[in-house]
């Protein structure tokens, strides 16, 4: 990923994965039954903002290939002549390999935090519920 660029990093990368699952999730929702907070016109609208952060995205590196000249491309060979720029370098897909990753772990350790947070607070639910239930119990008795 390219510093400096909105949307580029890992919110960006959040935000666009986020937006483009969340009609899928919406229509899921809504096949089951379920209510579904998220209206079709605040989806479209999220949708249209995604796409216009991919849009800039493509859109800085096109002109960024105008922008730099040709020369800084071209890299000498073995023979001397200068050759195309094209990269045989790993540093572009391993980063982003590493911002799809840190996005995957961000995304997984969210699911887990939820999961865990949502899992205590059903257990101190269900312990409440028991003890209010002990001592109503133990009230009714005692009238006897």
């Amino acid at each position: 990923m390219t510093a400096g660029l909105p949307g580029a990093g890992i919110g960006g990368l959040f935000y666009l994965a986020s937006t483009l699952l969340l009609p899928a999730r919406s229509l899921l929702r809504r096949l089951r039954g379920e209510p579904d907070a998220v209206t079709w016109r605040h989806q479209v609208h999220s949708l249209a903002i995604a796409a216009g952060i991919i849009g800039g995205l493509w859109m800085t590196g096109w002109l960024l290939g105008f922008v730099v000249p040709d020369e800084m491309l071209a890299r000498p060979g073995i023979d001397g002549a200068l050759h195309s720029g094209v990269s045989r370098s790993a540093i572009p897909v391993a980063t982003l390999a590493m911002a799809v990753g840190t996005l995957a772990f961000v995304l997984v350790a969210v699911e887990v935090a939820h999961h865990l947070h949502a899992a205590t607070i059903r257990r101190r639910r269900a312990a409440r519920a028991a003890r209010c239930f002990s001592i109503a119990c133990s009230r009714r008795r005692s009238w006897w």
